[in-house]
């Protein structure tokens, strides 16, 4: 692939394939994975391997779904089980399957190895390195990280063994199956070094990065052609760091090719910027980076986020130095809104001038083994403290006002509670803003949103600031207000359809 992917798509092979898929098994059906991104703007599908360990293809290294096991208590996994032993009958498995149709069909195909699983010996998930070696190869003890998971049984990557295994497993993709390139999933269970032994194991997974470019360098130059090797690991460069993950080194040694940030947080933020480090850090050691959006909303209108909010995620991405978003998850089986997103996400330049809303959320209470949401929202609002919230915009929107092609902004902030009797002061970039002149919402119990419309000018490119405080609060309303949600919609002059007049709204509280 001499010219970067703009958009990655992943699929973990299981949660939208293999459980979906009732025996008898044929080819069409193992073929879908490529066959639904077709004609998208998708330029290259990550697909993961298996369980952790535990493997849907025919590997003659690791072990394969069904191997010491003879009942299945959970029909979807009973359903994979079906899956790879029909396959086998076949004489093919669904990796080689995806591997040939994506190349059919112009879509490379990078199998995601999962580096690490907590899975203890002997169980559904545990793979044959732990299954054969016991404690030998695993980390041996917990951690206070993980409270509520078996780190002990986590595979230790201080251990030649532990190493080679998963090398093993790669070489076997990249000669065996062919396999386009390969991903080094980093993130389904991030721990690979006792806590006392962060710092040294460090360079020990630098090596092994170092180990898989020459391992992809040895089979591509056999095979007359080059091997891009991509890592998934967290976007924020401490959160790596914690557990040995030094990246940068990763990227200046031109040990990867791709590197994908993953955001730890599960709420869409429109304008996230921990992860522009990795961005610089690819750019400058010839490498592309992208990062892995949060998929979903805390908000009454819907569960995910819309169009509009993903075309403010991308430019804001794309201002940032990335070469593109690594999509997955999306509501399956694929209807209108997943194919409009995944043909504009690959193509910012196409929505420079389409509606976007750019959304700050609240913070969430993230995995144990990341450090703390450092969001503003949500916010508590005390009387006589203005507050002061930054709200990123990537559009130009002074261009767009130039050309006649802007129209009036919203602003749209959220409330856990709020009392329409506070003496309220609001600003928007230094625009004061009445309560009286906003339309107030109140579509569930407590919950309130307040919406202006602005002209197009009071919105800039970069660094918003809206300001609120309340001056007084009404006595006798002891409750808390609550700021959970800001939103900037920028809109522009589409071309756009008559609109119905029985259009959804948000259902009444009960």
């Amino acid at each position: 692939m001499n010219t970067p992917p703009r958009l990655l798509y992943y699929s973990d092979a299981h949660h939208y394939h293999a459980k979906r898929l009732d025996p008898p098994l044929n080819k069409h059906k193992m073929r879908w994975p490529i066959d639904e991104l077709v004609g998208t703007g998708v330029d290259m599908l990550a697909f993961g391997l298996g369980f952790g360990d535990v493997y849907f293809h025919q590997t003659k290294i690791g072990r394969v779904v069904g191997q010491e096991q003879e009942v299945w208590e959970h029909f979807i996994n009973w359903r994979i089980m079906r899956m790879v032993k029909d396959a086998h009958d076949m004489g093919t498995d669904q990796v080689r399957e995806v591997i040939e149709r994506g190349r059919e069909m112009g879509i490379p195909v990078f199998p995601s190895l999962k580096l690490q699983d907590p899975a203890p010996q002997f169980q559904e998930r545990c793979g044959w390195l732990k299954w054969r070696h016991g404690m030998e190869v695993t980390l041996g003890e917990g951690n206070e990280r993980y409270p509520s998971h078996t780190t002990e049984w986590c595979l230790d990557y201080t251990n030649v063994v532990v190493r080679e295994h998963k090398r093993a497993l790669i070489r076997e993709m990249l000669e065996d199956y062919g396999a386009e390139g390969i991903e080094l999933d980093f993130m389904f269970f991030p721990l690979y070094f006792r806590e006392n032994q962060t710092e040294s194991g460090t360079q020990v997974m630098t090596k092994f990065v170092a180990d898989v470019r020459a391992l992809a360098n040895e089979v591509g130059y056999a095979q007359d052609r080059k091997i891009p090797v991509m890592a998934r690991v967290w976007s924020r460069r401490d959160d790596n760091l914690d557990i040995g993950l030094d990246v940068e080194s990763w990227i200046a040694d031109g040990s990867v090719d791709y590197v994908v940030g993953q955001i730890p947080h599960s709420l869409l933020d429109t304008g996230v910027s921990d992860g522009r480090w990795l961005a610089d850090a690819a750019n400058a050691g010839g490498a592309s980076a992208y990062l892995r959006p949060g998929y979903r909303l805390q908000d009454l209108r819907a569960n995910i986020p819309n169009s509009e909010m993903f075309r403010a995620f991308a430019h804001s991405i794309h201002d940032q130095g990335f070469a593109g978003m690594y999509l997955g998850y999306l509501p399956w089986p694929f209807a209108e809104a997943e194919y409009q997103l995944l043909r504009e996400m690959a193509y910012p330049e196409t929505t420079a001038r389409l509606n976007k809303r750019y959304f700050l959320p609240p913070t969430e209470e993230l995995q144990t083994y990341v450090r703390p949401d450092t969001r503003p929202l949500p916010i508590a609002l005390e009387e006589g403290v203005t507050e002061r919230i930054p709200v990123s915009v990537a559009d130009d929107v002074e261009a767009a006002i130039a050309d006649g092609e802007s129209r009036e902004a919203e602003l749209t902030l959220a409330f856990q509670q709020f009392c329409v009797e506070d003496d309220v002061a609001l600003s928007f970039n230094g625009e004061s803003l009445a309560i009286e002149r906003s339309n107030i919402y109140e579509p569930s119990r407590g919950q309130y949103w307040l919406r202006w419309r602005l002209d197009a000018s009071a919105v800039k490119k970069g660094e918003n600031v809206l300001e609120i405080g309340i001056v007084k609060k009404e006595p006798t309303a002891g409750f808390a207000r609550t700021l959970t949600g800001v939103e900037v919609h920028v809109r522009y002059r589409e071309f756009e359809r008559a609109e119905s007049l029985d259009a959804a709204t948000v259902a009444p509280a009960s």
